[in-house]
């Protein structure tokens, strides 16, 4: 049995709490690892339900732990922290300033005759072909997001054979295309893995995902390419640093 100090002026709930993140702390839990359930810590520390549940929910408000629906609480899995661009900024969304941080893998690329959809946000006519490339970002050697990219192909002749690992496609449309980007729509939103998504992200199917999506525009309002992008929201944090305007 664990001993707190009960006659001592530090609240039980918060000696509990110290215990616990000290497990964490010095991993005697690792990361990822299943903690006993309130009943076993209640029993474990000869405490009441109430400071159990404390404890925990400051620990899991701290990011130290996390709960899954059905299955517990968990130490939590460390995150990237990943650096957003402002919204009015192009590019991909976020940037890693080492790019020695960084590996693209190419996963997949495709030449089709472009869907409904594809030809009404690309401005398209009915029969003009589009490249597709599905991409895998890695930070630190982990994956942390899944990328799908569709240009349209009449105006990018050679695209498809250019496109490589780590190799950035909007740089490449700078210099060899001479494309100058505008402005960008983008929309982030919340869904779950599919299993193709699952095998690149490398997670369960189901889980919750981050979706980025974007279209990017030149200076006549025409469409230069569509993307969605696809980030496990369980591993990810978004940190932005924006300089306010003085009113």
């Amino acid at each position: 049995m664990n001993n707190l100090e009960k006659s001592s002026a530090v609240p039980l709930y918060e000696q509990l709490k110290l215990s616990l993140r000290k497990k964490v702390d010095e991993q005697v839990w690792q990361e990822g690892q299943r903690l006993p359930s309130e009943a076993e810590l209640c029993a474990d520390y000869d405490v009441s339900r109430i400071t159990v549940r404390r404890a925990v929910d400051e620990l899991v408000e701290e990011g130290v732990l996390e709960r899954r629906q059905g299955k517990g609480t968990f130490v939590a899995s460390s995150r990237m922290s990943v650096q957003m661009m402002p919204m009015n900024v192009i590019m991909q969304g976020f940037y890693i300033l080492d790019t020695e941080r960084k590996q693209t893998n190419v996963i997949t690329k495709r030449e089709y005759e472009a869907n409904r959809h594809e030809r009404e946000v690309l401005r398209l006519q009915e029969g003009d072909s589009v490249y597709v490339f599905t991409r895998q970002m890695m930070l630190d050697g982990k994956v942390c997001m899944l990328d799908r990219s569709t240009f349209p192909a009449g105006r990018y002749p050679g695209l498809f054979e250019r496109v490589t690992d780590n190799m950035s496609t909007y740089r490449l449309l700078v210099e060899e295309y001479g494309v100058v980007m505008h402005c960008v729509h983008k929309e982030i939103s919340h869904t779950y893995a599919s299993a193709e998504q699952a095998k690149w992200l490398d997670c369960p199917v189901g889980t919750p995902l981050f979706r980025i999506y974007k279209v990017v525009y030149d200076p006549q309002g025409v469409p230069i390419h569509m993307s969605s992008s696809y980030m496990k929201a369980d591993s990810i944090v978004f940190v932005t640093d924006n300089e306010l305007l003085e009113g």
